[in-house]
């Protein structure tokens, strides 16, 4: 098997990261590399060093925040440094087979594929299906398909980017992950350019893993929605129509569970979105 780096990103849950390096390092076939990116800043030193892969293990320290791209960027240097032409990139609560990368690096080599994951299911739920790939339509609305298209590896137009492995050179086709993202769309737009330059993605059902994802932000959505809309010269009406279509869909469920939908947000995210606006999003004063 090829070599490969592993970059896990953190944020302020210092017990799932120390669980996730402990996945790593029961790995049937190890990484050769570990990085770190701590993008809250106060991470105890004790957790990496006392991890089973702490000779290979390296710490950065991002206080800023810049979010999951431009944290999935610091290895870029390094994985060039060392030859390494496989990236796995985790977030600091994923949960996964100790063959993982072992049949998501068999899929690459089958493939040709720019990057490779698993079929995701729910931490909470086991057997319920979180996403078995993205889809994206022609309006620029994306979402995650929750039954799985085939026994075998299948091409998707994206994948969740809590549990990737990327073929390094597909990154570097592309200049690797546009940081401005700040947080979530950045792996629709990462799977849309490596497709430009020839690079499929690619969902693998024999690599399960699990994830409880977190409240996605309306704000941060609409907003990404509308830049990526932009980015790939998807027209205003038809992009505003999948917004619009988004927008109904995710209220009707907040609606029915007792919540209050997040038009403002909504109407923000589109503003800002159609402004050119990226990055970490304003701090918002009362």
């Amino acid at each position: 098997m090829e070599p490969y780096a592993t970059i896990v990103i953190s944020y302020r849950r210092a017990d799932l990261l120390a669980t996730v390096l402990q996945r790593l390092a029961r790995q049937t076939e190890l990484p050769s590399r570990v990085v770190v990116v701590d993008n809250a800043g106060d991470l105890e030193t004790s957790v990496v060093e006392l991890s089973p892969l702490a000779d290979r293990t390296l710490l950065v320290r991002r206080p800023d925040n810049p979010g999951y791209g431009a944290a999935v960027n610091e290895m870029r240097e390094l994985v060039h440094e060392e030859g390494i032409r496989r990236l796995l990139v985790l977030t600091h609560d994923a949960d996964f087979a100790d063959d993982f990368a072992e049949r998501a690096s068999a899929t690459l080599d089958d493939t040709g594929a720019g990057a490779v994951a698993p079929v995701l299911y729910w931490s909470e739920d086991r057997q319920r299906v979180f996403s078995a790939g993205g889809v994206l339509a022609r309006s620029g609305r994306a979402w995650n398909a929750v039954t799985p298209r085939s026994p075998d590896a299948y091409t998707v137009d994206w994948v969740d980017g809590a549990i990737v492995m990327y073929c390094v050179p597909a990154l570097d086709a592309i200049g690797w992950i546009d940081p401005d993202y700040f947080l979530y769309f950045e792996d629709v737009d990462t799977a849309q350019r490596m497709r430009s330059q020839g690079w499929s993605t690619v969902v693998q059902p024999a690599c399960t893993a699990y994830q409880q994802p977190g409240n996605h932000p309306m704000y941060l959505g609409i907003r990404n929605m509308v830049r990526f809309a932009r980015k790939n010269d998807i027209p205003a009406v038809r992009n505003a129509l999948g917004v619009l279509r988004r927008v109904m869909e995710e209220s009707v469920y907040k609606v029915l569970h007792g919540r209050r939908p997040d038009l403002t947000d909504a109407l923000r995210g589109w503003r800002d979105g159609r402004r050119g606006m990226s990055g970490k999003p304003p701090v918002r004063t009362t």
